[in-house]
């Protein structure tokens, strides 16, 4: 048995495929976080006028006195509607490609029962965005 047959045997295969190549990726990100960090590291005489950045505020922002419960100035809900409703459909649309033939016909009839039960969904994802006199505050 030469070097090629035992580097393309199954055994080394299976364990480049399930623990090198993974070892390669978690370091190639660890490395590119490490990168990053020193790259995008804050300026120390800034972060020494700016101690609120450390503090748990609310997106970084001192607490204000008065009530601020009152309703959001954005159109949020639809888009999000449509996207956790069209997320998956598009997901989906994976399993048709990778579906055996034999059962194509059956993952087809899936997607397009799925698509069926999204279809209300999306509608009303649909009106919910386009609704603007919901979101104007006054």
């Amino acid at each position: 048995m030469g070097l090629i047959e035992t580097l393309y045997s199954p055994g080394v295969m299976l364990l480049v495929s399930l623990v090198l190549i993974p070892l390669l990726v978690i370091g190639a990100t660890v490395a590119l976080v490490i990168l990053l960090k020193l790259v995008t590291s804050g300026r120390p005489d800034v972060e020494k006028i700016e101690y609120r950045k450390y503090l748990r505020y609310d997106a970084g922002n001192p607490p204000r006195p008065g009530d601020f419960r009152r309703k959001v100035s954005m159109q949020y809900l639809g888009y999000l509607i449509l996207f956790l409703a069209v997320e998956p459909i598009v997901i989906l649309m994976a399993l048709i490609l990778i579906a055996p033939r034999e059962a194509l016909a059956r993952v087809i009839f899936l997607y397009i029962a799925i698509l069926l039960i999204y279809a209300p969904l999306l509608y009303y994802g649909i009106r919910e965005s386009r609704r603007l006199e919901a979101w104007i505050l006054g």
